[in-house]
């Protein structure tokens, strides 16, 4: 069947749709949707973005990311997501994902990590049950062909579906299941690559789509969705086959595009709930209420991948002084510029990203991402990402330059990843086609504009 038949297909058939609803009710379900439009919001968990060097680290970051979930979730199912980075095919013909410019994965290395999460979570279990998610995103390179990408995404449902065996058969988990997921923006690749991405995903697992619908009418100043997609894309990858919707709502025009892509689908459509943000206008629990306020069928899933070792994103943590979720991890990053960075921030935040920069010592990571806004292009963006290994926490700030267009890293620390944590040397330096230059200190999470052009925020 060629893509524009089984296309036309879904948009014309309610079949995958209503299954996708009944995987809401069912013990897949993550999320059932709520009666009335003025409930409480469900309790935000944490998401994970995988920054390891190597696959031994890879598996502890992901033994302690299981742990904190199981310490810190509510009493009901949950999504347990990790995000991999862009799914890869490699030239011996396997398959992985590709940790924004640190490493490349095969799945042999992310089923690892999986499994110990498994295992990880199974120990820490108190309460609740969780699905655990092995999430990418369609943020291909360019050598891959719309095979490829399909191929991944088979590949990316076949490593979930070991991992369910594992939790099954191997080890009997009662409060386990497996997911596939993925972060799938239009600005992040065109639409009928990432539909062949998601297809190949989403035919014999349950499949989270928790990206946006970056550019698509609603949002403030754009022309149209990014990259040729339009509302029925967006309802093919969030709704077709076994796909959840579970979309990113970090600002209020979010809701309004996802509420538009539910009117336009023909055929039953459901949302798992929502991926939030602490960092933006609109926290998790007020992005699911106005997503709620908005579209019909809105289940009681809410992730956020950002500050999610903080008390406001996960909604607790231990009061004992002192604790430690995690630890060290073996490896280090040196520091380096990554020209064309796999992001760590949502086109949602970020739009277009220039590039990037990377580091990690053996108890923290910390990343750096230079852009613009995308609902307002004249307004430069950096993107700060902080992981904590040993407290098990992840945070981002967005610093903004006004008047200043897309900024574009120029210098950074180099070499050595232990100076990314002295203040005093970790300075980057940044610039924009409009000749505004300036300095972002990392410690302080502030810029310094040179030109006075642009001003500073």
């Amino acid at each position: 069947m060629t893509r524009d038949r089984r296309g036309a297909r879904r948009r014309g058939r309610p079949v995958s749709a209503t299954a996708a609803i009944a995987l809401l009710a069912g013990l897949s379900a993550l999320s059932t949707p709520t009666a009335s439009a003025k409930a409480k919001p469900p309790k935000p968990v944490q998401a994970w973005y995988m920054t390891a060097g190597n696959v031994t680290d890879l598996k502890r970051q992901a033994k302690h990311s299981a742990c904190a979930f199981a310490k810190r979730q509510p009493k009901s199912p949950r999504l347990l997501l990790f995000d991999f980075g862009a799914a890869q095919k490699y030239r011996d013909g396997t398959f992985g994902a590709s940790l924004r410019g640190i490493r490349r994965f095969r799945n042999g290395g992310i089923l690892k990590a999986l499994k110990t999460a498994a295992r990880t979570y199974h120990r820490c279990h108190r309460k609740g049950s969780v699905a655990i998610a092995y999430g990418n995103t369609n943020s291909l390179p360019g050598y891959m062909s719309r095979a490829d990408a399909r191929e991944a995404g088979l590949h990316q449902a076949l490593t979930v579906k070991r991992l369910e065996r594992f939790q099954r058969n191997e080890r009997h988990y009662r409060h386990q299941s497996a997911a596939a997921a993925g972060d799938i923006e239009p600005g992040w690749g065109f639409p009928g690559m990432s539909k062949a991405l998601v297809e190949g995903a989403n035919g014999g697992t349950p499949y989270y789509d928790f990206g946006n619908a970056g550019g698509c009418p609603g949002q403030p100043g754009s022309q149209g969705c990014y990259n040729g997609w339009d509302v029925g894309d967006l309802g093919e990858v969030s709704t077709g086959g076994r796909s959840l919707p579970l979309p990113e709502i970090y600002r209020s025009y979010e809701a309004t595009q996802w509420a538009r892509v539910q009117r336009k689908w023909r055929g039953a459509y459901a949302f798992a709930g929502v991926t939030g943000s602490p960092i933006e206008p609109l926290s998790p629990s007020h992005g699911w209420t106005a997503l709620k306020r908005r579209a019909d069928h809105v289940g009681r899933e809410l992730i956020t991948i950002r500050n999610a070792g903080s008390r406001r994103a996960s909604g607790g943590g231990s009061k004992r002084r002192g604790q430690i979720l995690g630890g060290p991890m073996t490896g280090t990053i040196p520091a380096h510029l990554v020209p064309s960075a796999e992001p760590f921030f949502s086109t949602s935040l970020i739009h277009p990203i220039r590039n990037g920069w990377i580091a990690a010592d053996h108890r923290r990571f910390l990343a750096v991402e230079a852009g613009a806004d995308p609902a307002d292009p004249s307004t430069g963006v950096l993107g700060i990402f902080r992981q904590n290994y040993v407290r098990v926490s992840q945070t981002e700030r967005v610093v903004r330059v006004p008047g200043a267009g897309p900024l574009r890293l120029t210098r950074a620390p180099h070499g050595d990843a232990r100076s990314v944590q002295r203040s005093r040397l970790a300075a980057v330096r940044f610039a924009s086609a409009r000749g505004i230059t300036g300095t972002l200190d990392l410690d302080m999470g502030t810029v310094a504009v040179d030109s006075t052009a642009g001003g500073s925020p």
